[in-house]
Formats: C-alpha cells, sequence, structure tokens
C-alpha cells in the first residue's frame, strides 16, 4: 500500500515519516510532500491508499484536499492532524469522511491506532478479486498465524477468503534438488508458490492437500504432515510445531507469552526480554518466544532473504537452547542500531547545551541543532531521557554554577551572566532550591571544609 504525508512543516514531515515502523502496517511506500497543490496532484497521478494531511495549509487545506477526494471519487482514506486551536476544522473534516484526527505534536501510539482503524477500513472495503498477489508473501502470512503480532495478521487477514477454499499440508523433503524445488513451485498453483522455502539441507512447503499427497506419493523420503485450515489460527499452530520442531502445542501455551507484543512499540527494554526469556524453562514455550523475535526481525526487513527465515523456521528453533543466544544477539543489534539514531540527536543536543550555558538555549535554538521541529524535539528527549528539555538545561546551568563557585574566585554576578542568568536574584533563587544555601553560602561552606 502506498502512504502520502502532507505538512507545510518540513519538520513535521520528517518526524511523521520516521515516527512508526509503516511497513508492519503493509504500507510498502511513503510519499512527502510539504506543497499542497502538489499533494492534491499526486492523488490524481497513482492509488494512494492513505492520506495523513495537516488541515491547515496555505493555498490548499486538508479540507480541500478531502473534498478533492470525495469530488473524485477516490478510495484514499484520510487521517487528518490538527492543533488544539483547530478542533473545530478536525470536526468538519471527521464530517467529510476523515477516519481519525491527530492532535499535534503527534503522540506514535496514537498513529498506531489510526493506522490500524485505516487499515481495516481498506480491507472491508476492498473487494476479494481487487486483493494484489503480486505483494503477496507467503513467509509474512504464515508469521501472521504463528506469532503474536496483531498488526501483521491484520495485514494479511485480507487473504484470509481466498485461501479457505483449500484445507493445506505442510511438505518437507530432504537432500532435495535445485529439479525438485522447480518442480514443486511449478506444480502448485497460485498464490502456493509462494509457500515454498529452502531450509538446510530440506525443501520445505505449505501447499493444497491434494497436491501434497501426490508428492509424497512419488517422494519416498518426503513428509507430510495432516492437513488444516489457514483459517483456524490455533490449528495452524499445532500443526507447524508438531510438524517441524515435535512439539504439542495448544492455545494456552501462547496467552502467557503475549506480553511480548509490546516488542511492536519497542517500549520494552533489550535487558528486559532477554531476562524474560532467560526465566522460560519449558522447550515449546522458548519455541514459541523465540518465534516472536524471528517475526519481529522480519517485520524489520521484509525484504531480507526468506532462505534464512525459513532456516530459522523449520531447522534451529528445533534447538531453542543453542539458537536462541544467537537469535536474540540479531535482536538486540538491530533494537540497539534503531535507538542510536535517536540517541545520537539527544546526545549532540547535549552536548551543544553543555558547551553553551551562556545562550538563551531557546526550543527553537535546540530544534534547528536537531534538526526536528521544536515541538517535536522537546516530545523526543523527553521520551528518550525521562526529563524535560528545561530541567535538564537548568540542572547542567546549576552544576556548572557549583562548579565555579568552588574551584573560581568569579563574582556571583559574573557566575550568572556565564551560565545564561540574566537576573541575578532569580539564579540565587534557584540555586537556593537546589542546593538548599544561597551561591554565597556554597562558597562559603566549600571553603570551610
Amino acid at each position: 500500500m502506498k502512504l502520502l504525508i502532507v505538512d507545510d512543516g518540513h519538520y513535521v514531515v520528517e518526524y511523521m515519516k520516521h515516527l512508526v515502523d509503516w511497513r508492519s502496517f503493509g504500507i510498502h511506500q511513503i510519499e512527502t510532500t510539504t506543497n499542497s497543490i502538489e499533494a492534491r496532484e499526486m492523488l490524481n497521478g497513482s492509488l494512494i491508499d492513505i492520506l495523513i494531511t495537516d488541515i491547515r495549509m496555505p493555498e490548499v487545506s486538508g479540507i480541500d484536499l478531502l473534498h478533492h477526494i470525495h469530488q473524485n471519487n477516490l478510495p484514499t482514506k484520510v487521517i487528518i492532524l490538527s492543533g488544539y486551536s483547530e478542533f473545530d476544522y478536525a470536526q468538519q473534516g471527521i464530517r467529510l469522511g476523515a477516519l481519525d484526527y491527530l492532535l499535534k505534536p503527534v503522540d506514535k501510539d496514537d498513529v498506531e491506532h489510526a493506522m490500524s482503524k485505516a487499515i481495516q477500513k481498506i480491507q472491508k472495503s476492498r473487494p476479494v478479486h481487487a486483493i494484489d498477489w503480486d505483494h503477496f508473501n507467503g513467509m509474512g502470512y504464515l508469521l501472521s498465524l504463528l506469532a503474536q503480532n496483531e498488526t501483521l495478521k491484520e495485514e494479511y487477514d485480507v487473504y484470509a477468503a481466498c485461501l479457505a477454499d483449500h484445507r493445506y499440508c505442510f511438505f518437507k523433503l530432504e537432500h532435495y534438488t535445485e529439479a525438485d524445488v522447480e518442480r514443486v513451485q511449478h506444480t502448485v498453483a497460485e498464490p502456493s508458490t509462494s509457500f515454498v522455502w529452502t531450509s538446510g539441507s530440506h525443501l520445505v512447503a505449505c501447499i493444497p492437500e491434494e497436491t501434497a499427497r501426490r508428492f509424497a506419493a512419488e517422494w519416498n523420503q518426503a513428509a507430510l504432515s495432516s492437513p488444516f485450515a489457514f483459517t483456524n489460527r490455533n490449528e495452524t499452530r499445532e500443526h507447524f510445531y508438531r510438524f517441524f520442531l515435535n512439539e504439542d502445542v495448544s492455545s494456552s501455551d501462547f496467552v502467557g507469552l503475549t506480553a511480548f507484543s509490546s516488542v511492536e512499540s519497542d517500549s520494552e527494554t533489550i535487558g528486559n526480554i532477554i531476562h524474560t526469556y532467560e526465566r522460560i524453562a519449558n522447550r515449546k514455550h522458548k519455541q514459541i518466544y523465540l518465534m516472536e523475535i524471528i517475526t519481529y526481525i522480519y517485520l524489520k526487513d521484509k525484504n531480507q532473504d526468506t532462505t534464512k527465515i525459513a532456516d530459522w523456521m523449520f531447522n534451529r528453533l528445533q534447538d531453542p537452547n543453542k539458537f536462541g543466544a544467537i537469535l536474540i544477539d540479531m535482536f538486540s543489534r538491530i533494537r540497539i542500531n534503531k535507538q542510536m539514531s535517536i540517541q545520537s540527536i539527544v546526545d549532540k543536543v547535549r552536548k551543544y547545551i553543555e558547551d553553551h550555558l551562556s545562550h538563551g538555549l531557546s526550543l527553537d535554538e535546540l530544534g534547528k541543532v536537531a534538526h526536528l521541529h521544536p515541538v517535536y524535539f522537546s516530545k523526543l528527549f523527553k521520551q528518550e531521557t525521562g526529563e524535560n528539555v528545561s530541567n535538564y538545561i537548568s540542572r547542567k546551568r546549576l552544576e556548572k554554577a557549583s562548579q565555579l563557585l568552588q574551584d573560581s574566585e568569579l563574582r556571583i554576578a559574573d557566575i550568572a551572566q556565564m551560565i545564561g542568568y540574566r537576573k541575578i536574584q532569580y539564579f540565587i533563587q534557584l540555586f537556593k532550591q537546589e542546593y538548599g544555601v544561597t551561591p554565597y553560602q556554597y562558597r562559603r561552606n566549600m571553603t570551610h571544609q
């Protein structure tokens, strides 16, 4: 699916573009523009599945874009961005058919909720024959059933009705040849060709029962699972774990591990996730937990080689004690790399603050350092550090003042100027609130120690 983000603020567009993992919602292409006239042309030029637009923009507003979508009978679903002062406009947008509105500064959870609503609306409105099988991924569909990731499941629910015509079997052939792979792929009909993989020394597949039984009869070394229906998630899981991993699972085995789904929003720390895994003693529960990690890695890079993912799922998960540490290490590196870009922004601004304490250090100034809209930078800083920007600046200024009071003979008025306080009485008041004594008393106490 294609997403278009429109806002006349460059910082807002960039912030929105990197705020969530759009691929987890089935978004394969993201277009952005700060020119609302251009946005209207983009709506005309190609199918835009979802539009996220600021409601008030020069020349062409978000309301105008909504009117344009209605007048031209476009299927685009719309989510609007508005400020508190624009609430009446937001309500007007809802009346015109916008699915949701998001108040600035935009919260990640609110965006994900609005996107889930839009995806559900798209899936319900599109007829079965309009399904785009070119973007169907058999690995993603299987993971949507095996794992607890509801976002992934919603993405593939649209295909469920089409796959309900057959019962399927898991198929495994040892010591395959390239000719064997080609034969299976050419024999099964679409979309079953998406369910054929190589895993180590095995050719594995998930194919209609009648075809699978014929293959098993022709290849003596082939193994076949009992038939199951994709439309029954529990049945699919039971057959997968029994056939490939030699474990009997039931729906209750997944209940205690649903907390791992919080990994989608990256709210769980790596340490917490590793600690949870280390506490799991049961082999099959380790396998279920590691399947969630495999799904997370898959979602972060859907273009990666499916042979590797298949090897993890169908082969290496058989020994979770050996494979668990390797997989969690991969997972940790992905999480750390994702955080590094945000952390580097925060570290850069922290360094700037400490080197420029005499400056005004307004949000506008710091936003330019971070290359982010000031409001979004403030929200990001609090999210990453747990501390408001203003509190951090004040704390660093007072720490610098205490150091100068101890290590120099500068006048208190000069110290106040050096750390950005133009009014000495205000500085003295803040210092006393922090240290319990005035700057003069603090220096005298340090001298007599």
